[in-house]
């Protein structure tokens, strides 16, 4: 297991499609550390950028969320070991007030 700890800072522009639904872009860059060596990349100090474009939809008081994304991580060349890696997500939410 590797423990990846990042905090990125992005942005997130949105576009109303209809009254129920949005399409959105969403982006962030941030610094990362990691525990664990790997074939890739080196044990420690990293950069994590993340893309993503998604769609909300709203159904009376709950939202649907649908956001594809893909992330690269690299170290730029700051240490010996920096092929980086990409990883592509799709993270699917429920938002209901309580």
């Amino acid at each position: 297991m590797i423990r990846e700890y990042i905090l990125n800072l992005g942005f997130k522009m949105s576009k109303p499609i209809t009254d129920k639904c949005n399409v959105y872009l969403q982006g962030s860059i941030g610094p990362m550390i990691s525990d664990k060596v790997t074939y890739r990349l080196s044990k420690g100090f990293s950069f994590s950028d993340v893309l993503a474009i998604g769609i909300t939809f709203k159904a009376n008081k709950v939202s649907f969320d649908l956001k594809p994304s893909f992330r690269h991580t690299s170290n730029a060349s700051i240490q010996k070991i920096n092929f980086g890696y990409n990883i592509i997500n799709v993270e699917f939410g429920v938002y209901f007030p309580l």
